[in-house]
């Protein structure tokens, strides 16, 4: 055997080894997001939102969106931040208690933070010609509420993979995201290409059951918003298509009078043009706020253990938040829906241990929520003391149409062997009133 061949042979095996790892490393990029995340972790930051004592009221996340030597400009979630008295971002251990101020309020629910510190890492947006579809798999980064402050014990951002892209609700401008548990804190976080980290859109809501939620579109809300700032990070718009060539018509021919404009280019619409009709008009009822007003108490009669049972109820906080066409969850236990409730025997010797004539509070906690855009639809559960639960009904509804100038629900409740409802009033009310339980 030829030593020419030998050397032939070694090399077509190394080159096939060669192949085989760079195929073996794409298949492995492709089942995660490490590539992405390694691009966009820089660019993450905590945001905390302080009221007039000092007390922190909320917690988010943020990305670095442009920065110089002296200053840097973060967005968030505007929910994040509202009524804040003060607000400071960490971006990492050895760098944290950053002072913020909200530099610019977006049309939905963004907010971009101004800091007077630079030297950060700012991300990359994709594209416009980069295409969001239903089913495209995609990464959620940020931090989630509960974890411990991140300059004292150097806490590190959450990496959610593989998300799906299930909807596009108003063409395009949410992002629906479903098989990711968005928790409390990630709003603000970037949706990003899991493979070159590029920013898709900004988390702003989840839904009830955390196994999913909504975000601002990249293209179509964020890229806009950043270039009213004149924020670098915004994508430039997509060039306009190639004029298509003039026709050359034979030299020895008069062209006829009509040929010139039978093939001049038809102006062309732009993506801008798109955006500006996409968006809405009135962008002022993006977060809302609704709130119970006064309503009568409303009584009932039952029987158990063999006695009857009169009991009053009185609806006595009801709150919910809408933030671009989603329902909101609170933070706080039995932050949405409370009553008081005061139960009588009919016969009190006989059932003196199940009546009590002392009004007495309980609050409720969703189990679902919906939200089509008109219809806003809730179950409740009973999220008081346990020892006390067979005192108060174990399930509650609310169903209300948000659409007309007198706006009612309907709170029902449910027992064993009960049912009844109340009507309330609802008033709408504005994103500053809205508690720090959201």
């Amino acid at each position: 055997m030829r030593p020419g061949s030998t050397c032939v042979r070694r090399l077509i095996a190394s080159l096939v080894l060669v192949a085989l790892a760079l195929a073996a490393h794409a298949v492995r990029a492709a089942d995660d997001a490490s590539a992405g995340y390694e691009t966009i972790r820089p660019s993450l930051v905590k945001v905390w939102a302080f009221d007039g004592s000092g007390r922190p009221i909320e917690s988010g996340t943020g990305v670095v969106v442009e920065s110089n030597d002296h200053r840097s400009l973060v967005l968030t979630a505007s929910h994040v931040v509202a009524g804040a008295a003060s607000i400071r971002i960490d971006v990492s251990r050895e760098l944290h208690d950053l002072s913020a101020r909200v530099e610019r309020t977006g049309p939905r629910d963004l907010s971009l933070l101004a800091v007077d510190r630079g030297g950060l890492r700012a991300a990359r947006f994709a594209p416009r010609t980069h295409a969001v579809v239903e089913g495209n798999l995609v990464a959620i980064a940020g931090y989630v509420k509960n974890d411990e402050l991140i300059g004292v014990v150097g806490q590190e951002p959450r990496v959610l993979f593989p998300g799906t892209v299930s909807s596009r609700p108003e063409n395009g401008i949410y992002l629906e995201l479903e098989n990711v548990h968005i928790e409390e804190g990630l709003s603000g976080g970037p949706v990003f290409d899991p493979q070159t980290g590029e920013v898709l859109g900004i988390v702003t809501a989840r839904t009830s059951d955390s196994r999913g939620g909504f975000a601002d579109s990249g293209a179509l809300v964020v890229d806009p918003f950043l270039a009213t700032a004149e924020v670098a990070a915004a994508a430039p718009p997509a060039p306009p298509p190639p004029a298509p060539r003039p026709v050359r018509e034979p030299e020895l021919q008069a062209p006829p009078p009509l040929a010139v404009h039978a093939v001049r280019p038809q102006p062309a619409a732009t993506l801008q043009a798109e955006v500006a009709f996409s968006l809405p008009r009135d962008p002022t009822g993006s977060i809302v706020s609704w709130q119970a007003a006064d309503a009568q108490p409303k009584r009932f009669v039952f029987e158990r253990k063999g006695c009857q049972i009169a009991v009053t109820i009185d609806v006595s906080s009801l709150q919910f938040v809408v933030a671009h066409a989603a329902l909101v969850q609170p933070h706080h236990r039995g932050a949405l829906l409370g009553i008081t409730l005061e139960q009588r025997a009919a016969s009190t010797d006989a059932c003196a241990d199940v009546a009590d004539a002392e009004p007495t509070d309980a609050a409720y906690d969703p189990t679902a929520m919906s939200f089509d855009g008109h219809h806003v639809t809730m179950r409740f559960v009973y999220a008081g003391d346990p020892e006390n639960g067979d005192r108060f009904p174990s399930d509650a509804s609310l169903d209300a149409d948000l659409d007309g100038p007198n706006v009612t629900a309907t709170v029902q409740f449910f027992d064993r062997d009960w049912t009844g409802a109340i009507d309330l009033p609802l008033e709408r009310t504005a994103l500053q009133s809205v508690s720090s339980t959201w």
